[in-house]
């Protein structure tokens, strides 16, 4: 039977490894934008309606169902984040890649939408995302 002769170094060694570890993977650069964070360009409601409606642009909103059937902006589609995965292939089927996405939600800081403008831009490679400045409490003011 061999014998592992256990010193004070290898007692020590593990614990200050694994620090070194947790020190580096702090350091890492997040992966998703924080919500709220104004990674995206916003884009004001003047901006948004014309092309909108000319269909240059895709205006998304990322509120749950209910909210989008209760009142919505016109020309809106619904893309509510907990069926984002079911949804995000019928999505790019339907519109495609190429037209720049404007996302808004209830927030007027733009936390939701901010969270699906990442998404729509790893997750299904638009090129173009935005996030519309004040969101539906900025279009409910204007009503």
């Amino acid at each position: 039977m061999r014998h592992v002769r256990i010193t004070a170094a290898k007692v020590l060694a593990f614990p200050v490894a694994a620090l070194a570890i947790a020190a580096l993977w702090s350091l890492r650069p997040a992966t998703e934008p924080s919500p709220g964070n104004d990674d995206f360009p916003r884009v004001t409601l003047s901006e948004t309606q014309p092309r909108v409606a000319a269909g240059e642009w895709l205006l998304v909103d990322a509120r749950d169902e209910a909210q989008f059937a209760t009142r919505q902006i016109t020309g809106a589609i619904s893309l509510p984040a907990h069926a984002y995965p079911e949804l995000l292939q019928f999505f790019t089927e339907d519109h495609g890649k190429e037209k720049t996405v404007v996302v808004y939600c209830d927030s007027e800081h733009g936390d939701a939408a901010d969270r699906l403008a990442a998404r729509l831009q790893d997750e299904a490679g638009l090129a173009d995302v935005r996030v519309l400045d004040g969101g539906f409490p900025a279009w409910q003011r204007e009503q």
